[in-house]
């Protein structure tokens, strides 16, 4: 049993978490989360959080607080992402769980897509991939599959998709990595 402290805790962590959701889902959707150099900001100005606070209904000082720790956890996986040696997966299975771990890894940063069909469509991605054998850099695979899903979503709350720009960089993808791999795959 909870102490009403812990519960107040609790509380205040859910709270804060369901606010944050659509204060990051418009920044990835309506503003560029980098800079010309594809290098993360580390915070927004004060135009483009005028206009976050016109568009969804949070105080603005919690938006600020919201933005800013997105960031930098952001940054914090781009790090993680640049200095880890990954090995590679040689079983289908082995390949198909390691992107699962690192987009729900990516969701759990940044829930701006349905992870449930992300699922579906990384299974759908590994099929055509292993009948291509094709396999591009896992976070390549993590932005090809957040895009799709994103573009293909029927239940979006949201009237804009997310931008490529914020999806590549979310992934730490490069562009190149990204548009070849969906020429190849036929993705429109």
């Amino acid at each position: 049993m909870r102490s009403k402290l812990e519960q107040n805790n609790y509380n205040l962590y859910k709270y804060t978490k369901l606010l944050s959701i659509p204060v990051i889902n418009h920044l990835v959707r309506n503003f560029s989360i980098c800079n010309s150099h594809n290098q993360i900001i580390s915070s927004l100005g004060e135009h483009e959080y005028h206009n976050l606070f016109k568009l969804v209904s949070v105080p603005s000082l919690d938006i600020r607080v919201f933005v800013e720790k997105f960031l930098r956890k952001v940054i914090d996986f781009q790090k993680f992402l640049r200095t880890c040696k990954f090995t590679s997966r040689h079983t289908p299975k082995g390949r198909y769980r390691f992107v699962r771990l690192y987009l729900h890894k990516l969701h759990r940063i940044a829930p701006v897509f349905d992870y449930e069909r992300a699922k579906q469509n990384l299974e759908i991605l590994h099929t055509h991939l292993d009948t291509r054998q094709f396999w591009p850099q896992f976070t390549t695979q993590i932005a090809i599959v957040i895009y799709v899903t994103d573009k293909n979503d029927k239940n979006r709350k949201y009237p804009k998709k997310l931008l490529q720009k914020n999806i590549r960089v979310l992934c730490s993808c490069s562009a190149y990595a990204f548009h070849r791999t969906r020429k190849k795959m036929r993705i429109v």
